[in-house]
């Protein structure tokens, strides 16, 4: 990349916005303002960034935007890269909120550079907001233990996974994994060796799973895989794959191995389901598996009626 026209690497904070260069030629006071308050209006990243480029955009010619902020692994790309660059390194009150690299094939002026410093500083306040309740709802869909994504989470997303499947033909399956007899586990050894159980069976099916798939705790000894654009037999065998995982595998304890097993159902999405009908689905294809002696995988046959076929 050609760098004749980069700018320094510099910190953008809140309190540039104050700076001379708010009665520019290019953007006035008043617009500045109307600018400043349309950015504090969203909460959500991605609204957030949306407006910002797109304001940008309206007011300077660039090819590209692109923002990464390492410490929430968030990166944004918008449009393809230029020959120049400008780049900053975003901060409130030293808190770093990212990188934002802005390019272009033709060089930008002093006065355009002056107009990005102020329209940045107008984006630090409510990107610190963003970043904060973007965290905030990560944590909220995290499950306490094992860090895996909650049954909020699921029931957050899976209909619309369901509506994308209806709309494109493209089937998912879900697994259900419930331990065998763990209460016996917590009666035995207490509940903090439950609690290192638990991990452990989080640790392996993730481990077991494809890099596609979302691993849920549902509560409880309970787990779900979401497995996209997946029918019955690789279902299955991504079910058994999980399940073996953790056959004649200890979890050490305390000076004791912790011997379990599983039990799996396996649905199909349909047409005619809903977050809470997978979830009922599979919880039935769950205690079909107990009846017939735990430590085993049953599919439901329901499925078969009302799949979605590619």
């Amino acid at each position: 990349m050609n760098n004749t026209n980069i700018a320094p690497s510099h910190a953008v904070s809140d309190h540039q916005a104050n700076e001379q260069y708010l009665a520019s030629d290019i953007l006035s006071e008043e617009g500045l303002a109307e600018f400043n308050n349309r950015l504090h209006e969203f909460l959500d990243f991605y609204q957030l960034f949306d407006t910002f480029i797109n304001e940008l955009r309206a007011t300077i010619a660039c090819d590209s935007i692109e923002y990464e902020d390492e410490s929430t692994q968030t990166t944004l790309v918008n449009g393809n890269t230029g020959k120049h660059l400008c780049e900053y390194a975003l901060k409130y009150d030293g808190l770093s909120l990212g990188d934002i690299k802005i390019t272009r094939d033709t060089k930008f002026s002093s006065n355009e550079l002056d107009l990005i410093d102020v329209m940045l500083a107008g984006l630090i306040l409510p990107l610190r907001n963003a970043l904060r309740y973007q965290q905030a709802i990560r944590l909220a869909q995290r499950d306490e233990l094992t860090g895996l994504r909650n049954g909020s989470y699921y029931h957050d997303t899976i209909n619309l996974e369901i509506e994308r499947a209806r709309r494109y033909k493209i089937p998912f399956s879900l697994l259900m994994f419930d331990l065998d007899d763990f209460e016996k586990i917590n009666e035995t050894y207490g509940r903090e060796a439950g609690d290192m159980v638990l991990l452990d069976v989080a640790r392996r099916i993730e481990g077991r799973a494809r890099g596609s798939d979302v691993v849920y705790r549902n509560g409880g000894d309970e787990f779900l895989v979401f497995l996209p654009n997946t029918e019955k037999d690789e279902a299955m065998i991504v079910a058994q794959r999980i399940k073996d995982a953790v056959l004649n595998k200890a979890c050490a304890y305390d000076n004791n191995d912790i011997f379990f097993t599983l039990s799996a159902g396996v649905v199909t999405v349909t047409h005619g389901d809903t977050a809470g009908k997978l979830i009922e689905r599979a919880d039935k294809a769950i205690f079909h598996a107990k009846i017939l002696g735990k430590d085993r995988i049953y599919y439901d046959s329901m499925t078969e009626s009302g799949l979605i076929a590619e």
